[in-house]
């Protein structure tokens, strides 16, 4: 599996921020696939995955949440906002990189097909709520200014049919069971034809957010 190797994720978000000079916390870390790009430009990166240790207040110049707001438990989505906007320094920013709500029309062919339930997918229902989280703490609570936004597609390429139904059938093994032949081979049909010279290539829909943590009111 090759995910974004063109690289636009990292270009997007430098088209909105410089990581240069800068203290950056990035939230969602994962192997390092986003950090590990940046980080010879920033001052100084701190990587967090899956929990936080503790943290000063107002210490960071950026806060980068790379696909892992949407993943934090709905309750918890306004608290982990809350801690960003304490670790902030004035003025400074929170990227926020996520799926879009509006995906290629094959994921959806391939949800449906393994779930036959064409309503939202708890995927789905938890990037609508981390949207929300982020309207909310800009809004209601005015912790944030909003400065722009950006969607864009982003490529993942796998070497094969087979590796593309062993992602996106992992967790849904029991519903990929259930399937009859007929259901089986459309879905392997459908993965088929997103077939490249670079691989079988799954496209995703993403959305940057850049918000700048709010000055204190009165001041």
């Amino acid at each position: 599996m090759h995910e974004d190797p063109e690289g636009i994720e990292i270009t997007k978000a430098r088209g909105h921020v410089t990581f240069s000079g800068r203290s950056v916390l990035e939230i969602g870390c994962g192997e390092g696939r986003l950090t590990f790009q940046y980080a010879p430009q920033a001052k100084s990166v701190v990587g967090i995955d899956p929990s936080a240790s503790a943290i000063a207040d107002e210490s960071f110049d950026l806060v980068f949440f790379s696909w892992s707001l949407c993943c934090a438990d709905i309750p918890a989505m306004g608290k982990v906002l809350d801690e960003a906007c304490r670790v902030l320094k004035p003025k400074s920013i929170l990227l926020n990189m996520q799926a879009s709500l509006h995906q290629p029309f094959h994921k959806g062919m391939i949800s449906y097909l393994l779930s036959r339930n064409w309503g939202p997918s708890s995927e789905d229902e938890s990037d609508r709520h981390s949207r929300l989280a982020l309207r909310y703490a800009s809004l209601v609570q005015r912790k944030f200014d909003f400065i722009a936004e950006e969607e864009f597609p982003v490529n993942t390429y796998y070497d094969s049919v087979d590796e593309v139904l062993r992602e996106v059938t992992a967790g849904r093994k029991e519903d990929y069971r259930a399937l009859d032949r007929e259901a089986k081979q459309h879905l392997r049909e459908i993965i088929s034809s997103l077939k490249t010279r670079k691989g079988v290539r799954i496209q995703e829909n993403a959305v940057l957010t850049v918000l700048r943590k709010a000055s204190p009111r009165g001041t």
